[in-house]
């Protein structure tokens, strides 16, 4: 894991591009602290820093070259199969390191070309250049694991692992992208091409960007909406099998190391999974760690991470945390990571736990994030019966109902069932547009429902499951592509921890995506993945409620948000007012003192405003 830098000008590189990539390496030096380096000639500049974790030799550092050196690469993250990638290769290539996934990638695209692609498992973002045929290609793996941003100045394309390269070298300004703002309201993120910049881009997940001397085009390579449009007619035995295979293969993958790893541990399935199969895969010292929140005992999983590490003979780290413990953690996070508003604050929680990790002597770790995506989320049920049900509900009654005096709490919750299209409810996690066009101050023209509708509009297979389908591509493209994946990149490797997310493993992705969900939900949520733990996990951990990573919060959310809103945002001529009208913030704060029920917005606002303030 790593991050990597460049400036690409084929009519010819500028002097100074050389020190803005040197520049732009101590920007984002977090993200690899083992090594620096460069390479340059009067095309391309290219610039990486390491962090270390397969092949620790120096001979692994990048940028890094071809025998013939007719190839250069800076690669951030990880090709898990690499080693039978190289298998293929037979005595083809002559190789300089023992087993860089870095040297694999070199010598994939010289015997297969850019659709070497196809043949990687892993995270990535690649850079690499072809002197031979003068190309460029950049490349984002197929989920948008690690981000991969660039802009345009005077002909020639900047990269880079983080967007704040760019400013803290002086390369550009900074300017707020107003549309990403408004969507940032809905669904605390903004879908790529566009960043929270004006003048910055990020690369796509799944594209590789093809870059020549007669300009830059950018290429599909991957989609889930394939899989999604597959109809797959296998029994529940069938799935379960095949699923439990293509598991055991992802956590196999994903324990490929020569640093020891850790597990975030919550107690629930999918973490716990995490541990079991890292458990039968390596003999070194595993940890596992588990936050718990002095303020809060309902939620508390921290009992059963605790007794199943111990049973599973690994080293725990549990952590009980204070809120000051929290609020150091999100300062300390904020004024490392500025690319994006912190809009959910398991960020901060991510950032903590990275930190214990590391200062642990642990450079790898386990999360669990893509395991409800294989599964089915539990209000998967409910979304289709709302479907099936509001279509008998006229438009006019829709708008008659939620004028009607209900209780706050109540009108709260209504106006979220009628108000909204079906198809959006599941990912307005801030502000519905009906809300935001009340308090929003800049231009009306812009529609965050229609971002959700032309990706669920990608899904066209005729079956009776169609409507999830639909769900799930969103959850692919917008959820976790830009929200939860950048929420496990950012903190860890702010920490210069690297992340790894087993469920999100392509191949066992596209096989869940093409099953009926009258298979994967046959007795409820995530049936197939609790049927594979039943032989592998306590009885304690198989039939446990899911709880989220986010119940820690609520203690903070209800009693201290509120105070922190009102001094940053209610009691100053904070950046935000020129988005939202103040008699809106002032009316949100009131809500909240009064119910307890908007502390979630309350944050959403907050680290919004946080956040113009620290890029101001």
């Amino acid at each position: 894991m790593c991050g990597i830098t460049g400036a690409i000008n084929f009519k010819n590189i500028k002097e100074n591009d050389k020190e803005y990539v040197e520049k732009f390496n101590s920007s984002i030096s977090h993200r690899g602290p083992d090594a620096s380096g460069m390479w340059s000639d009067e095309n391309v500049v290219f610039g990486h820093v390491r962090l270390s974790i397969i092949d620790l030799s120096t001979g692994s550092n990048q940028p890094m070259l071809s025998h013939d050196e007719d190839i250069v690469i800076v690669f951030n993250g990880e090709i898990y199969n690499h080693e039978e990638i190289k298998k293929e290769f037979k005595d083809e290539f002559v190789f300089k390191t023992d087993h860089s996934d870095t040297e694999v990638i070199i010598y994939a695209y010289k015997k297969w070309g850019i659709e070497a692609l196809q043949k990687f498992t892993g995270m990535f973002a690649i850079a690499l250049y072809d002197k031979v045929k003068q190309k460029v290609y950049l490349v984002r793996d197929r989920f948008g694991k690690k981000p991969f941003y660039f802009t345009t100045v005077d002909d020639t394309l900047y990269f880079s692992s983080e967007n704040q390269a760019f400013f803290e070298s002086g390369l550009i300004k900074k300017e707020f992208n107003d549309e990403a703002i408004y969507h940032y309201l809905t669904f605390l993120t903004v879908p790529a091409p566009q960043t929270f910049f004006k003048n910055v881009s990020k690369i796509e997940a799944g594209y590789y960007y093809e870059i020549s001397s007669s300009g830059m085009s950018k290429h599909k390579y991957w989609d889930i909406a394939d899989y999604l449009n597959t109809k797959n007619s296998c029994s529940y035995d069938e799935a379960k099998e095949q699923t439990e295979k293509l598991l055991e293969t992802a956590m196999k993958y994903r324990n490929v190391a020569d640093v020891t790893i850790s597990i975030a541990l919550s107690g629930g399935l999918d973490s716990s999974l995490n541990l079991f199969y890292t458990k039968q895969n390596r003999s070194d010292e595993i940890s596992t760690i588990n936050i718990s929140y002095e303020k809060t005992s309902k939620f508390d999983e921290s009992v059963i991470a605790e007794k199943y590490s111990k049973e599973m003979g690994v080293k725990y780290l549990p952590n009980q945390i204070s809120e000051q413990d929290f609020i150091d953690w999100i300062e300390e996070y904020l004024s490392i990571s500025k690319d994006i508003p912190t809009g959910d604050p398991n960020t901060a929680l991510m950032y903590g736990i990275s930190k214990i990790v590391r200062e642990n002597g642990f450079k790898v770790l386990l999360v669990g994030e893509g395991g409800d995506e294989i599964g089915g989320y539990p209000i998967y049920d409910k979304l289709v019966k709302l479907d099936k049900y509001m279509k008998f509900i006229p438009e006019s009654l829709s708008r008659i109902i939620t004028k009607l005096p209900f209780p706050n709490k109540i009108k709260k919750k209504v106006n979220s069932v009628l108000e909204n299209p079906v198809y959006a409810r599941r990912f307005i996690f801030g502000f519905s547009e009906n809300q935001k066009s009340k308090f929003w101050k800049k231009n009306k023209g812009y529609d965050s429902y229609k971002i959700i509708k032309k990706i669920s509009d990608e899904i066209n297979i005729d079956s009776k499951d169609s409507f999830l389908r639909k769900v799930l591509n969103v959850e692919y493209k917008l959820r976790l592509a830009e929200l939860l994946l950048p929420r496990v990149d950012y903190p860890s490797m702010a920490a210069s921890i690297e992340a790894r997310s087993p469920f999100m493993d392509h191949t066992l992705v596209e096989y869940s995506a093409s099953l009926p969900w009258s298979i994967k939900m046959k007795h409820g949520a995530k049936t197939i993945i609790k049927d594979i733990a039943k032989d592998k996990l306590p009885e304690y951990i198989v039939n446990a409620p899911k709880v989220g990573f986010g119940m820690l919060l609520n203690p903070f959310l209800q009693d201290t948000m509120p105070v922190w809103f009102k001094n940053d945002i209610l009691d100053k001529n904070s950046p935000i007012k020129e988005y939202i009208k103040d008699e809106f913030l002032e009316d949100i704060y009131s809500k909240h003192c009064q119910s307890k029920n908007y502390g979630y917005q309350l944050w959403i606002l907050y680290s919004l405003n946080i956040w113009m303030v620290n890029n101001g």
